[in-house]
């Protein structure tokens, strides 16, 4: 028995030896612990790694609320040296993602600076139309402040029309937005501008001949939008606004007519070029005497050499200027009003100035007119007025030979076209997007119309611009009368109303504010505490009501003559009235003119729709991404030897290579080559071209405005493409942007080296037919994801789908320029149209016609060929380069959160985890890239693109690696878990212990053995 229980103890001790082991089984390596940390304290990245994060609550970065942080490794209370402390953290994190205090995002904010102008709003312009500070504020203040960045089916077999869900997007524009006005003298010299340089559509107006069919275009006159744009771009560099910011001009001149526009229905817009029945005076006009250096002009190389293309402009950086010492009023996060009535009154001066000056020297100098050329880039204004009304005012023969005699390069070839080809006019518009960063409505001219002829949406219709309104007197005094009236309501109208506002205030708390369960936000908290102090300001509002009330009643029935006594109590309970925002409006407030706010309402709403579509346009579906260096490789197919494909007015390669150089960063490279091959040297060629011509029957209208239906010839772009890429397939493999699929999935096979080459094929076939043909039916080029194909035809002209001001708009089969410098534009870097957007409602890429104006070549209102782009395009092209970057970096990033979120922590892996992986290092790689978002938000808020692409394509690459450690992490804790099942191994001091114990006890149980004396049993007979 005492054997039995000698044993007992002894197992009892060895338990109690385990259980002692297990408790501080992890304190018995601390050694290695603290010698890791004494050596990583070395380390000047690990004070970092201590302290709180600052990068998760930023201006730009908005991560989910849902994510529950509140305890991390960044806690100030969490001593890492400490194991008990961070093994505790360890197991109450749950996962890898928490305990490193990682941040899944959900937005990334891009601030752009917009400034709208307001000229002629003062009471000088059309209709004296006067609208108050106050007024701007009240109502601009409304207009959408944040857009997210959309991607709309555009490009390879997608159309715009097909409905189509496209990948959401983590970047978000917020648009800082300004509203100025400025002084009546600004608006004098817009109308100065525009009524000196009026010509008439009808041909022969300024020689006192009126022929046959002039009566409709007599009342239709136009001027030069490069002149006003010259004018506003003198303006804006005055004002500072064109160095980091967009600018939208809203013009309300007086309308040129001496009558008034009330009492004629002449119309004025702006062209660039003459009007038909100009254009048709001048064509084969043997009275124009053509210069020798434009006769010689046949090839795109002679009008190269004719223009002398140098590099396209490079911005320079000029000195930061001291800011001007008015401060904005600052109304919300997204507006404010700054006056530049000053500063504009002092350049309106100045500009006066130098006109004076400009007329009393070009008496003696008669220099050159420079303005209107997208050469001069639209500088300045510096034409005299004088000289340009004898110009504007002469016949048109005589004004032709004026601009080839003393025009610029741009003006002359114009003029020389126009001699040697039946070209056709440009449409008249009443909106413009200059060469620079500012665009202009004039609400004046017009109105115009223009949009697809069948089917289509979002249709520029004459009330798309709202018009200036205009009241008699006895509408005047009508709505003075009735704003009296609002003013001073009865005691029963008030009651009311308080009511209504009292039962609308009472269940917005209730549905908002009752439940106890839910967790509120700060605004939440700030909102429902607001409810409840305007309840109570109601209830009390109500009690004086009701006592006056009673008083008044009491008064009437006892028929007491004390009506200056009420009156007195009246005036005594309406100064006691409490101040109360009403949400069903306030009684007291303004009521003001319904026109002008109907108006102003309806301005603002054209404003919002233009950021959309003028600023921020949408991604293409397939993957934009930057390259180092890019090879634009044109090939001209061609089955005829009947005339030069690259002729100067048919494809102008010099001209294209002028255009795309526009869109170079500095740290980029352009390489351009072209290669003529014929059908009949390559059979192959030819039998894929001719088996992917395709016949349709297109509804249309005719020059009689009559529908008919029509035979067309068009490409499939999805045949000419695979048989284009067997033939050169050496492309296809050399393209880095083969894959199709959206640019938001970041695949392993996406990584891109920042010197990697693009190579961009254009495949121009060029086609001797008397029929013209387009490509998918509607288009002279298309861009693919990996190439660009286009059509030419010997056909001068042809009628297209679309209409503008009820005549259908032409365009040149023969010269496909403008349509393959769009579609190429667009393969370098997305860009769109910008009539084109997406609506999320309806799952498909809507249009809105109203912006697609300008000479650039996604313009659908300039027919002339040589178009350019602008500085909108230009900077969007590099902000699709950045949101791309990003967008792919912010996928990375949250994909390896995920993935750590996804590793449960446990006692099992804990030492493994802290031993094995410096984690310390993925937090500050997180931290860094984080760090480099807000820093490319920053510098897109100065429209520094240049800078903003470099970092954006550094934080690209480190969330790559991000995402690889994050990967590696969770192949290590797999394999932990798996081991740690399959085996527990036992640590070295219990194996010591269990050894030592059992020998323990073999010694003593020997020992008692040898000690123990049996007794001798009694033997019983």
């Amino acid at each position: 028995m005492k054997r039995f229980i000698f044993l007992i103890i002894l197992v009892l001790i060895l338990l109690l030896f385990l259980s002692i082991d297990n408790t501080y089984s992890f304190q018995l390596d601390s050694s290695k612990k603290k010698s890791k940390n004494k050596k990583t304290k070395q380390n000047p990245t690990v004070k970092d790694f201590e302290e709180k994060s600052a990068y998760h609550h930023t201006d730009h970065i908005e991560d989910y609320h849902n994510e529950d942080h509140d305890k991390n490794i960044f806690d100030e209370t969490i001593d890492l040296n400490n194991l008990n402390s961070t093994l505790k953290l360890w197991l109450e994190s749950n996962n890898i993602g928490k305990f490193m205090d990682l941040h899944l995002t959900k937005k990334l904010h891009l601030t752009i600076p917009i400034n709208f102008i307001f000229i002629g709003f003062g009471g000088e312009g059309n209709r004296g139309m006067d609208i108050s500070m106050l007024q701007l504020i009240e109502w601009f203040q409304h207009i959408e402040h944040s857009l997210k960045n959309f991607i709309t089916p555009i490009g390879e077999d997608y159309t715009t029309t097909d409905q189509m869900k496209t990948p959401n997007t983590h970047i978000e524009y917020n648009f800082e937005i300004q509203v100025s006005k400025t002084d009546p003298m600004v608006n004098t010299l817009v109308e100065d501008a525009i009524f000196w340089h009026l010509r008439s559509e009808a041909s022969h107006y300024f020689e006192s001949v009126s022929l046959p069919g002039d009566e409709k275009f007599e009342k239709r006159f136009y001027t030069n939008p490069h002149l006003l744009s010259s004018l506003l771009s003198s303006l804006s560099n005055h004002l500072e606004l064109d160095k980091n910011s967009y600018t939208i001009y809203i013009l309300n001149p007086n309308h040129p007519s001496n009558d008034g526009i009330e009492n004629t229905d002449a119309i004025y817009g702006y062209r660039v070029g003459f009007s038909n029945q100009e254009l048709k005076q001048l064509y084969k006009n043997s009275n124009l005497k053509i210069p020798n250096s434009l006769n010689q002009v046949h090839t795109d190389s002679q009008f190269a050499q004719l223009l002398q293309f140098d590099k396209v402009f490079e911005k320079k950086k000029s000195a930061a200027a001291e800011e001007r010492e008015e401060q904005p009023i600052h109304v919300n996060d997204n507006l404010k009003f700054r006056d530049h009535s000053i500063q504009s009154k002092e350049w309106a001066d100045q500009m006066i100035k130098e006109f004076g000056d400009f007329k009393i020297n070009s008496i003696q100098t008669n220099p050159n007119c420079q303005f209107g050329s997208p050469d001069t880039k639209e500088d300045r204004w510096i034409c005299s007025t004088s000289e340009l009304v004898y110009r504007e005012n002469a016949s048109i023969v005589a004004r032709a030979q004026e601009i080839l005699d003393r025009g610029t390069r741009y003006e002359q070839l114009y003029v020389y076209t126009a001699h040697e080809n039946p070209i056709l006019e440009n449409p008249m518009v009443d909106t413009w997007i200059s060469h620079k960063r500012f665009a202009f409505i004039d609400l004046t001219a017009g109105p115009f119309e223009w949009g697809p002829s069948v089917g289509g949406n979002g249709l520029k219709t004459s009330t798309t611009l709202p018009k200036i309104p205009s009241l008699t007197q006895e509408q005047e005094e009508e709505v003075l009368q009735e704003e009296a009236t609002h003013l001073s309501p009865d005691l029963e109208t008030k009651q009311k109303q308080l009511n209504q506002e009292l039962l609308l205030i009472e269940t917005i708390y209730n549905n908002a504010c009752i439940d106890q369960n839910s967790e509120r936000t700060d605004e939440e908290k700030e909102m429902c505490e607001e409810l409840i102090t305007n309840i109570n300001k109601i209830k009390k509002q109500l009690e004086k009501d009701q006592i006056k009330l009673q008083r008044k009643l009491q008064n009437n029935n006892n028929n007491n003559n004390n009506n200056n006594n009420n009156n007195n109590l009246d005036n005594e309970i309406n100064d006691e009235d409490i101040e109360i925002d009403l949400l069903t409006g306030n009684y007291k407030e303004v009521f003001g003119n319904q026109e002008q706010d109907l108006f102003i309402s309806k301005l603002g709403s054209v404003l919002s729709s233009s950021l959309k579509h003028l600023i921020t346009q949408p991604l293409p579906l397939f993957r934009v991404a930057y390259a180092k260096r890019v090879n634009f490789n044109v090939f001209v197919i061609s089955d005829h030897q009947d005339f030069n494909a690259r002729d100067y007015f048919n494809f102008n390669y010099e001209h294209f290579k002028y255009e795309i150089e526009k869109l170079r960063l500095p740290t980029q490279e352009f390489v351009f080559n072209i290669k003529s091959i014929s059908m009949s040297d390559d059979k192959q060629l030819a039998l894929a071209y001719y088996s992917s011509l395709k016949t349709v029957l297109n509804p249309t209208i005719n020059d009689d405005h009559e529908f008919k239906s029509i035979l067309n010839y068009y490409l499939d772009s999805k045949d000419i493409k695979n048989s284009l890429l067997k033939l050169f397939n050496n492309f296809d493999n050399n393209n880095n942007n083969n894959n199709n699929n959206n640019n938001n999935n970041n695949n392993g096979g996406d990584e891109e080296k920042e010197d990697q080459v693009k190579y961009i094929p254009i495949f121009l076939f060029s086609i001797s037919t008397n029929n013209s043909i387009l490509i998918d039916k509607t288009h002279q080029a298309k861009s693919l994801s990996n190439m660009v194909i286009a059509i030419q035809t010997n056909v001068f002209s042809s009628n297209s789908t679309f209409t503008v001001n009820d005549n259908q708009l032409k365009y040149y089969p023969i010269n496909p320029l403008s349509s393959i410098l769009s579609a190429t534009a667009l393969n370098l870097g997305g860009l769109v149209g910008n009539h084109i957007s997406y609506s999320e409602a309806h799952g498909a890429a809507t249009s809105n016609w109203h912006w697609s104006v300008g000479d650039s070549p996604t313009s659908k209102t300039t027919t002339y060929p040589f178009t350019h782009f602008n500085e909108f395009q230009r900077d969007t092209i590099f902000r699709n380069y950045i949101a791309s970057s990003l967008e792919r970096s912010i996928g990375s990033v949250n994909k390896g959160v995920t993935i750590l979120n996804d590793c449960k922590t446990s006692i099992k892996n804990f030492e493994n985890a802290l031993s094995v992986f410096p984690l310390e290092e993925t937090v500050l790689k997180f931290q860094t890239i984080r760090s480099q978002w807000n820093e490319v938000a920053s510098s897109i808020r100065d429209l520094d693109f240049s800078k903003s692409i470099k970092i954006s394509l550094e934080a690209e690459k480190s969330s790559r690696s991000f995402f690889k450690d994050c990967e590696n992490i969770q192949i290590f804790f797999m394999q932990s878990e798996c081991q740690s099942d399959i085996t527990q191994k036992l640590p070295k001091r219990t194996l010591a212990i269990i050894i030592i114990c059992l020998l323990i006890n073999i010694l003593i149980i020997s020992l008692l053995k040898t000690l123990y004396k049996g007794k001798n049993k009694l033997k019983i007979n």
